[in-house]
């Protein structure tokens, strides 16, 4: 029966014109690369080789034979390349959706780094609600997707990967800056930059307000936690934000306070349900949730682990 060694040994006496540099390439003994031809002639029925004045020499028949091996060599050479380059994350592509917050304040550094690592890899970042990011990854129109939201969704896996409380943030100047931590008492007619109607923890917020009988000056409203810092450095009020987006604006000048009593945000990684999550993309989860526990701080509610 054809095998594959026979037609390696027929390949390696070609190329190499002996038997000997054939073993040699092949690492086995001239014996048996003589026995590999001697069966590849026997099963396809034509002979291969004559010996002229201690010299292999191919027939007409093997040279036509060769060209088609050499053909196939090619491709089987093409395919070990593919497979090394997906190995070795030499190709592909990898599609991210992501809630704005972290599309903003987190994901534009890792994907960076991310594309130094394996500058072969495309990567194509979109911005999006989380309601919507669930849409795509649930359609599998992406590869992964970033979300700030509980959700009980069968067409999707969540892998909860942070857990940290919502930040207040407000001016340098601000005259809360002295308490370390500021509580809801502390908000009575503050001018406050509402975010993220449609959040789940907006309901949170509004509970705890009117649990407590506190009147917020509801000047302001935005869907991005961003937007909602760049108000703040205008001087437009504070806000409580989640906790990505409050630590990246420190570095511009906000002050970051905790807020009691907390309200807890978590953040998820999304990956369609119902196919195998591609390597490129658990690799890029990895460094997400990474980066979120350097941002955000360790929690013990962490449940994902990356596999």
């Amino acid at each position: 029966m054809l095998n594959l060694r026979q037609i390696e040994a027929f390949r390696a006496v070609m190329i190499h014109k002996t038997v000997t540099r054939a073993a040699q390439v092949l690492y086995v003994s001239q014996p048996a690369v003589s026995r590999l031809i001697a069966d590849l002639e026997y099963y396809i029925g034509f002979e291969l080789f004559l010996r002229q004045k201690g010299r292999l020499v191919p027939t007409p028949e093997a040279l036509a034979f060769y060209e088609e091996v050499e053909r196939s060599f090619l491709g089987l050479e093409r395919i070990t390349e593919t497979a090394r380059d997906i190995r070795e994350f030499r190709s592909g592509r990898l599609f991210i959706s992501a809630m704005p917050a972290l599309s903003i304040a987190l994901l534009p550094a890792i994907v960076q780094r991310f594309s130094l690592r394996y500058p072969s890899i495309s990567i194509s970042l979109q911005a999006h609600s989380s309601k919507r990011v669930v849409e795509w990854v649930s359609t599998q129109q992406c590869d992964v997707g970033f979300i700030g939201l509980s959700l009980d969704d069968p067409s999707v896996e969540e892998l909860p990967m942070a857990e940290a409380p919502l930040k207040l943030v407000m001016p340098k100047n601000h005259p809360l800056t002295a308490c370390s931590v500021v509580r809801v008492e502390d908000l009575v007619d503050q001018p406050f930059i509402s975010v993220g109607q449609f959040l789940d923890v907006r309901p949170e917020i509004d509970r705890i307000f009117a649990s407590a009988g506190i009147r917020r000056d509801l000047r302001l409203e935005t869907q991005l936690s961003s937007v909602a810092c760049e108000m703040v450095l205008a001087g437009a009020g504070i806000s409580l934000i989640e906790p990505a987006t409050a630590m990246s604006y420190q570095a511009r000048g906000l002050e970051i306070r905790d807020f009691a009593p907390a309200i807890l945000f978590r953040y998820s990684a999304l990956l369609p349900a119902f196919r195998p999550a591609s390597r490129l993309a658990t690799e890029f989860i990895k460094e997400v949730h990474k980066a979120l526990l350097e941002r955000v701080g360790h929690d013990k509610s962490l449940i994902f682990d990356g596999t």
